[in-house]
């Protein structure tokens, strides 16, 4: 009974195929390519190079990079076909295929896909140099920045002024066009109103004809017409009054969110030793500020006040 346990053991083993080796595979598939058995050939390389190498010679890489980009041009896959030919160059920057041997496709979609990675290249080394070029032309030099400081308070003026000077000059224009032509009206009501009827518009009576005993006109037959256009004149001028208000508030609002108080103009370049000297830090001064200085003179002594700014 052992024997025979021992006799199936040994048959078994013996039917059961060993693993290939990578170099087994490798010549499985190369056999495969040359025979025209091209998603054969991918199938059986592909696993030597991704996603881990388990090919031992830089040959054979090589050689399967380029059998891939073959095989996957003629699938009509050329994308994976010029995936694989950049990491053949990337291995061997001077491989190119043969004209006479290699079929001309392949050596024309090989040729273009060099002649656009030396433009990129090209490209590369140039910006590369001009990058070098300028700090070179600048070594000796302080860099500068520029900036505009801007005041806040400019963000509460009427007329569009916030915005103009966060630099949105379309709304600018809107609110002074509002502004002014709301402003004009109220201001125009109340001189027509004040020019016509002055404080208080009088009131008259119609005919003419008054009480001969007090001398008042009847209630009856007061005209109270100029009162009344009084009246509309003066809600014309409240009403555009505060309509120019609401405007100017809005335009406060508005310049205020937008408001930036830094703005830069932009970077220099000036030579080190022509940078100006930097003052004494007991004598600098913020961007304003206010400053007593003695004030003597042949007749009388005291002291003045400046403003820095």
């Amino acid at each position: 009974m052992t024997f025979l346990v021992t006799c199936a053991v040994v048959v078994a083993a013996a039917v059961i195929p060993r693993p290939a080796t990578p170099a087994q595979e490798f010549d499985r598939g190369r056999t495969a390519f040359q025979r025209g058995e091209y998603e054969r050939a991918i199938s059986l390389i592909y696993p030597l190079v991704y996603p881990e190498l388990r090919l031992e010679s830089e040959g054979e890489v090589l050689i399967a990079h380029r059998l891939l980009g073959v095989s996957y041009l003629f699938v009509n896959k050329p994308n994976d076909a010029r995936i694989e030919f950049r990491k053949l160059l990337e291995l061997a920057p001077d491989y190119r295929f043969d004209a006479l041997l290699d079929p001309p496709r392949v050596v024309e979609f090989f040729n273009a896909l060099v002649r656009e990675q030396q433009e990129q290249l090209g490209d590369i080394e140039a910006r590369l140099r001009k990058r070098e070029e300028q700090r070179n032309r600048h070594l000796g030099e302080i860099l500068v920045r520029r900036v505009e400081r801007r005041p806040y308070a400019v963000n509460f003026l009427p007329f569009g002024a916030g915005q103009f000077q966060n630099e949105q000059h379309t709304k600018g224009w809107l609110f002074l066009g509002a502004e002014a032509l709301l402003g004009a009206v109220s201001l125009g009501a109340f001189i027509t109103n004040f020019t016509l009827y002055g404080t208080s518009p009088e009131r008259e009576c119609i005919g003419g004809t008054a009480s001969y005993v007090d001398n008042k006109c009847p209630a009856a037959k007061v005209d109270h017409s100029r009162e009344q256009t009084s009246h509309d004149i003066t809600r014309v001028q409240v009403v555009s009054g505060a309509a120019f208000f609401a405007v100017a508030l809005w335009g406060v609002i508005d310049a205020v969110r937008n408001y930036r108080p830094e703005v830069p103009l932009g970077d220099s370049y000036i030579p080190a030793n022509g940078a100006p000297e930097t003052a004494p830090a007991s004598n600098k001064a913020g961007p304003s500020a206010w400053r007593i200085s003695p004030l003597i003179g042949p007749l009388a002594q005291g002291g003045a006040l400046t403003l820095t700014f």
